[in-house]
């Protein structure tokens, strides 16, 4: 395991955990991806519009819910459009492995609140948005939710989940915590208001 100072996570400690395995990702990092102390998060293949916003609950992965709840499912290889006033699940290219003693959390970025796009991070077994557990170890996924139609900037593959790539875009914090304490301590992923969702990491004491 990566050794992690306390407080927030640096850009080279994020690189340090994708190369442990923390970190997963169905494709490279891209050049600018990793931030001072965050990682923007990227879009999948796959979105699905479903009938509501929802949380999966305990002991229920997102993908169940979506079976249940999922109206249609969306390629967004080719890019696609998101309709005013719907929302949507899309898979996010990159998944944790978190230690026991590291959790996460999500902020979504500026530019989001700028174009009126709504967005925050689910992972399985949630009970609330934009907190990732310690111990956590599964896919990430982002709840859309454009104000507008979203056609001139379609949102596409490897797009960071943001108003540019038409989407709303997510940030992600990774804490360790060292004291102990009688429940799991979190690190921050937030989707953040600016293009891609982002993840960061930190420790606390």
């Amino acid at each position: 395991m990566v050794a992690l100072r306390d407080g927030i996570q640096s850009g080279e400690s994020i690189l340090r955990l994708k190369e442990a395995g923390v970190i997963r990702t169905a494709a490279p990092f891209a050049a600018d991806q990793v931030q001072p102390a965050s990682l923007d998060l990227r879009l999948g293949a796959k979105a699905y519009r479903v009938r509501a916003s929802f949380l999966p609950g305990p002991n229920r992965p997102v993908r169940d819910r979506l079976g249940a709840l999922s109206l249609h499912e969306i390629d967004l290889t080719p890019g696609a459009v998101l309709e005013t006033g719907c929302v949507y699940i899309a898979e996010l290219q990159e998944g944790l492995a978190l230690p026991k003693d590291v959790s996460a959390a999500a902020n979504p970025k500026s530019s989001t609140g700028r174009i009126d796009v709504f967005t925050r991070v689910i992972t399985d077994r949630a009970q609330e948005f934009d907190t990732i557990e310690a111990g956590y170890e599964g896919p990430l996924y982002a709840e859309i939710s454009p104000a507008f139609s979203m056609a001139s900037t379609a949102p596409r593959p490897g797009a960071r989940a943001g108003p540019t790539a038409g989407a709303s875009s997510t940030s992600c914090s990774i804490s360790p915590s060292t004291a102990p304490s009688p429940s799991p301590s979190r690190s921050a992923i937030r989707p953040r208001t600016a293009c891609p969702p982002r993840c960061s990491c930190s420790r606390f004491t």
